[in-house]
């Protein structure tokens, strides 16, 4: 009896350990950027830098390159090292491209989605915003649905000079209601 008492704790305790352990590198796992630098490195890329942000699973590719295709081929490998357990948004920069160029097309984006953002009857009630960079644009903000996000990726992939869009728009059916209906429901009735 003594035996068995023994033998389920010394299981129960390595069951606990392997958990543990699992649990660890499932976290480390998630958080692709080492995975990602390394490849870069491999490919004489190293001047890429990798930023990975956490809460929209989007790996940012920042820095400068001498080319566009050093640029394309930063992009590839950095997408193969995360598969589908991300997304890779390239930021980066070509040289002899002109930052104040680079800087202006960016402005103009995010003028541009702002004005149409401005001019649809149901976003324009919504919390939208964008973040540009060299033509990758991240998207930010509360939507009501699934439908209104969809409808902010298909705008921003329309806009001339938009290389990649990161749509990290949270759903929340609340963003439907107005600012007179919320303040009416905190009410005491």
């Amino acid at each position: 009896m003594r035996f068995r008492e023994l033998t389920a704790i010394g299981g129960a305790m390595l069951l606990a350990a392997g958990l543990t352990v699992s649990a660890c590198s499932d976290n480390r796992a998630a958080d692709p950027s080492d995975k990602v630098q390394a490849a870069l490195k491999n490919a004489n890329l190293g001047d890429v830098d990798v930023n990975y942000d956490r809460d929209e699973k989007v790996v940012h590719l920042r820095g400068t390159v001498d080319s566009a295709d050093q640029r394309a081929r930063a992009e590839q490998i950095a997408e193969r090292a995360v598969g589908t357990s991300g997304k890779v948004l390239n930021e980066v920069t070509v040289k002899g491209v002109d930052e104040k160029t680079a800087d202006d097309n960016d402005g103009q984006i995010k003028d541009r989605l702002k004005e149409m953002v401005d001019n649809d009857k149901t976003l324009n009630q919504r919390d939208v915003s964008f973040t540009v960079n060299n033509g990758a644009v991240e998207v930010s903000g509360t939507v009501a649905n699934a439908t209104e996000k969809a409808h902010v990726t298909e705008m921003v992939r329309s806009v001339v000079g938009v290389r990649d869009v990161a749509n990290g728009l949270q759903v929340d059916p609340d963003a439907a209601k107005s600012l007179k209906e919320k303040v009416q429901e905190k009410l005491p009735k």
